[in-house]
């Protein structure tokens, strides 16, 4: 599990109750919010601020938070963002997934510090690569 961490844990009842874990070794971490449904638990994922969101439903699905910000010298904060399932069977790895997210924000914040891209037209690229993945995998923006 990534350092900040949203887990949202299935309850008998049908929704969910969800938490943050900063702290790995927390064993009990406090309810943020409880019976929610499935979509409304990305509502909550600050792109700022978490790396994953771990869903619980007798077997647990990761999301890697992706934000859509690209970093430049003048970057801007986190303005939206994705949750990519995790799906190694598919060579989806949490690794690849990070390199690849890496590798591209790093070109495309090249290609606007050179004024080949705009702030806009890069993060709008980013945007579509990354629903891309729907192909093989769950890819939300909320």
């Amino acid at each position: 599990m990534a350092y900040r961490t949203l887990l949202a844990e299935l309850e008998e009842n049908g929704a969910y109750t969800l938490s943050e874990r900063r702290d790995p070794s927390a064993r009990t971490p406090r309810p943020i919010a409880t019976t929610l449904s499935r979509h409304a638990i990305f509502g909550f994922v600050d792109f700022g601020v978490h790396d994953a969101l771990v869903i619980s439903e007798g077997r647990e699905i990761t999301y890697l938070v992706i934000p859509f910000s690209i970093p430049t010298a003048d970057s801007l904060s986190a303005t939206g963002g994705t949750c990519v399932a995790i799906r190694p069977e598919a060579g989806l790895s949490e690794e690849y997934l990070r390199g690849w997210a890496h590798a591209m924000k790093e070109c495309l914040g090249d290609a606007i510090e050179v004024g080949m891209l705009t702030e806009r037209a890069a993060a709008i690229y980013f945007e579509s690569q990354v629903r891309a993945f729907s192909d093989t995998t769950e890819v939300i923006v909320p």
